[in-house]
């Protein structure tokens, strides 16, 4: 029987901080949607003081930032028991580092989206790094559940590894136009769906925000073929390993609740709340594919398991060997 790769508490730590950063990035939205950004004019104070005053976007804002101190405070003590425990092996250590390393370059560019008012190309970057960040904290937090050895979970094959590659960039650069579209308000600029008034391409003379909304979709459809594939290919080749087939189908899941949340909440006239659901149900379907990926990836550089001793003295496993 396998053992884990890691100590009870270091996986329960993994955890807590995986959680803690898709709640960030979950809150972060909150505040896009509400146009909490400037609730706190300066940084790291609100509006000079520790505590915000008695205003609604003030301490919504406050809150992101309580939540963002817990998470980078998780990811650092993740960091510290990886590097004293398991510095040695990449797979756990390689991921956290990278996270926190992007962390020390997100805390300054968070005060630069203030200082330039939420500019929209910096509100993009800032939710791409968050991401970048999340998808490092679930490597880890995969390599910690790894068994140390095992059967390769899915056969090597540079066609799928591949396709796990453009699918990751792909659904990346859906998270950055969606960010594009809250930045630049261009919710409602096709007031229809799917189409976009009434036609797949702009009309004449249409406006940048119509270009935006429809960049976005776009994309929506390219991921929609790329998740497919993914789904697919990783049913069909993996059909012994229950765990990643049911990742797969976390992840199809996901990413229809993702689309019909973004059809209804044009269809209602964007409602807050659909529009919360709709960043959360985002970066969900980002998590899913980066723990399948990780899961794959583990699984292929495992050591496959020595054959069984045919002696009737190797059939009894001796308490070393155990």
């Amino acid at each position: 029987m396998s053992t884990p790769a890691t100590s009870w508490a270091f996986r329960r730590l993994s955890m807590a901080t995986a959680i803690a950063v898709y709640l960030l990035i979950v809150v972060g939205g909150v505040v896009r949607i509400t146009g909490s950004g400037l609730g706190c004019p300066d940084w790291p104070l609100c509006y000079g003081q520790v505590i915000p005053p008695p205003d609604v976007t003030a301490f919504i804002e406050f809150a992101h930032r309580v939540v963002a101190a817990i998470g980078g405070a998780l990811m650092i003590w993740l960091f510290v028991a990886a590097w004293r425990g398991y510095r040695d092996r990449r797979e756990i250590f390689g991921p956290i580092a990278a996270a926190v390393t992007l962390l020390v370059v997100q805390v300054p560019l968070g005060a630069i989206v203030v200082a330039t008012e939420l500019e929209p190309l910096a509100v993009a970057f800032h939710l791409g790094m968050a991401m970048l960040i999340f998808a490092g904290v679930l490597l880890t937090a995969v390599a910690a559940f790894q068994p140390v050895t095992g059967a390769p979970v899915i056969e090597r094959a540079r066609s799928y590894t591949r396709l796990l590659l453009v699918s990751l960039g792909v659904v990346f650069a859906l998270l950055l136009t969606g960010a594009l579209v809250v930045g630049t308000n261009s919710q409602l600029a096709c007031p229809d769906w799917p189409l976009c008034h009434n036609g797949l391409l702009p009309p004449p003379n249409s406006s940048p925000q119509i270009a935006i909304q429809l960049i976005h979709r776009y994309t929506v459809v390219a991921t929609s073929v790329v998740l497919a594939a993914v789904v697919l290919t990783t049913i069909r080749r993996a059909e012994q390993e229950k765990l990643l087939v049911r990742w797969a189908a976390v992840l199809a899941g996901l990413f229809v609740l993702q689309v019909i949340i973004g059809g209804v909440q044009v269809l209602l006239i964007i409602p807050m709340l659909w529009r919360g659901l709709h960043l959360a149900a985002a970066s969900a379907v980002w998590g899913a594919l980066v723990i399948l990926a990780g899961m794959t990836a583990l699984g292929q550089s495992a050591p496959a398991p020595h054959p069984a001793p045919s002696s009737p003295e190797g059939m009894m496993a001796t308490p070393a060997g155990q």
